[in-house]
């Protein structure tokens, strides 16, 4: 059975809902890729950018999305 992981809200005040993506790309592209998600989605937060192993230029990103609200 998979355990459920939440991340929580900054303010402590419980889990946020949403989506985590993971980009992974040369970075310029995991940029895009972010502004892209962006406009689609309320952007939560993005962690920095780590390493991929080996010796690949690639880096990866963690984003936490929510979907935007329609009374936008």
């Amino acid at each position: 059975m998979a355990r459920e992981r939440h991340a929580h809200s900054p303010t402590g005040s419980g889990p946020v809902l949403g989506l985590r993506i993971r980009l992974m790309g040369l970075p310029e592209e995991v940029s895009a890729g972010a502004e892209a998600l962006a406009e689609v989605f309320e952007v939560v937060e993005v962690s920095s950018a780590y390493p991929c192993r080996g010796a690949s230029q690639n880096v990866r990103v963690y984003l936490q999305v929510r979907f935007k609200s329609s009374q936008t």
